[in-house]
């Protein structure tokens, strides 16, 4: 494992890594630090633990409306196969 340096808000955090996934650990920084500045900038609050809480819960209704989402497609998408296989059984069958 490997450790990487990211900083968040003026904080240095290091993070374990496997090799390989270096870039992908300072995006998620990223990502993490731009959803703080947007909840500071919202919200006028400095207490960094609040708004970690606030950007955590941000980062969770965006994970869980993504994965609803794509369940819901995802269910379409079955549902419209299943449709397509009826089609072609019963133009096999005739």
């Amino acid at each position: 494992m490997n450790k990487v340096p990211v900083n968040i808000l003026g904080q240095t955090y290091e993070i374990e890594v496997n090799p390989g996934d270096e870039l992908f650990i300072y995006s998620l920084a990223e990502f993490v630090e731009k959803k703080l500045i947007e909840a500071q900038r919202d919200t006028g609050i400095v207490d960094t633990q609040k708004l970690a809480i606030l950007a955590a819960l941000n980062i969770a209704d965006e994970y869980f409306r993504l994965k609803n989402s794509k369940e819901s497609v995802s269910g379409v998408l079955d549902k419209k196969a299943d449709e397509l296989i009826k089609v072609l059984d019963k133009a096999i069958a005739s």
